[in-house]
């Protein structure tokens, strides 16, 4: 039996409208350190994203520094596995590597090549004390793994042969048929996405991972679910945004052998600060939500934002009454989300191609402009964007 925790996505040091968060962080790595002790499983595996930038705060990496002894502590058997996700810097993750495996933690910033600019997979293989193999791949662009051998793949087929050539060596090295375990940061096609921005980032099908391995600890989605019956995201253990509205939890992952189907039980998360919005059924109009802003709990700790229906604009300062009415609270004011009414989203959304061809641009920025912000352009806002248009347009003559 092999026993391992499964988390990711912690985002460490993320400056969440302006407030700093370590101390909600601290809280989840506390539980974190709890459930390992209660737990006591073979290891730990960190699938991305341990920092929100890739600049790291001081007072970040020493959060993440001390949490690690923490957890070592807690089960000093347990291997400890963290690989870089598309948030961290895989140099800086990965330079004091060779320091952390005196703490049974083994770093992997960035995919390893040897002299030759091929794949190094053995860099990439982790024999976890008898009881298992995890092949851990840490975030890098499908078009930028390398290749395995010498033969040209194109760059669209890289990702999926390095993947299962790695998978390929692990089977060499199990005799012993030993559970496998990959390790992964990325997007795969067919996942929920929900309240995660996944941005300029790649998906992929599930079958680019390869086949062979009995369990893969997927990094990079913030909503916990499986993407197949042995692939599985673990979510964030924090709302990283106000829209991931779902349990936040680690997996608890137990395999009896290679080729047994995994089975997986979660440990939930508490938030010391959630994040609110207010209301959290459909927006109501900006005084309504004000109010039930002012009746919170003075002593509720949480990021509160308000859904507010707006007809054209928000209220004349509708920011500073907001942030007024929380002012003796503990909550945290941090934005109104703003949604617009059918008749303002029709009249500004509907344009056929004749009425743009007909209008000056300042008139289709005004009409964007109202329906990204819900208010009109200032005289300023308009003044600025005349100046830009007459500089591309003195450029497009030269």
């Amino acid at each position: 039996m092999f026993k391992f925790i499964h988390t990711s996505d912690w985002h460490l040091g993320q400056n969440f409208y302006g407030y700093d968060r370590s101390e909600e962080q601290a809280d989840f790595l506390r539980q974190l350190v709890d459930i390992v002790r209660q737990q006591q499983p073979d290891a730990l595996l960190v699938s991305g994203d341990i920092f929100h930038t890739a600049a790291p705060s001081s007072a970040a990496v020493t959060l993440y520094v001390n949490a690690m002894l923490d957890i070592h502590n807690a089960c000093p058997k347990m291997a400890i596995v963290v690989i870089a996700g598309n948030h961290d810097s895989a140099s800086r993750l990965q330079c004091d590597s060779r320091l952390w495996e005196l703490a049974g933690v083994k770093v992997l910033g960035g995919i390893a090549r040897d002299s030759e600019g091929l794949a190094d997979l053995d860099h990439h293989i982790i024999h976890v004390k008898g009881k298992c193999i995890v092949a851990a791949v840490p975030f890098a662009y499908p078009a930028s793994f390398p290749l395995v051998n010498e033969e040209h793949v194109g760059s669209d087929q890289r990702q999926s042969v390095y993947f299962q050539s790695l998978l390929d060596c692990v089977h060499a090295q199990n005799p012993a048929q030993l559970p496998v375990v990959l390790m992964a940061h990325l997007a795969v096609n067919g996942s929920d996405f929900t309240g995660h921005e996944v941005g300029m980032m790649e998906c992929v099908e599930v079958g680019v991972l390869g086949n062979g391995y009995d369990y893969a600890a997927l990094g990079h989605i913030h909503r916990p679910q499986d993407v197949s019956e042995r692939a599985r995201y673990c979510g964030t253990p924090l709302a990283v945004s106000f829209d991931e509205r779902c349990e936040h939890s680690v997996s608890i992952v137990e395999i009896e052998a290679h080729g047994s189907m995994p089975r997986v039980t979660t440990e939930r998360i508490d938030n010391i600060k959630p994040l609110r919005t207010i209301p959290a059924g459909p927006p109501v109009d900006f005084e309504a939500a004000l109010e039930q802003l002012q009746v919170l709990v003075p002593d509720e700790r949480a990021y509160v934002r308000l859904n507010v229906l707006v007809d054209r604009y928000l209220p004349n300062g509708a920011q500073e009454r907001a942030a007024l009415a929380v002012a003796d609270k503990q909550c945290r004011f941090c934005e109104i989300k703003k949604t617009a009414t059918v008749e303002v989203s029709h009249a500004v959304s509907q344009m056929t191609m004749e009425e743009f061809n007909h209008k000056h641009p300042i008139e289709v920025a005004q009409q964007f402009y109202l329906e990204k912000y819900q208010r009109e352009m200032t005289d300023e806002e308009k003044e600025m964007f005349n100046y830009v248009y007459q500089l591309v347009q003195e450029e497009a003559r030269q």
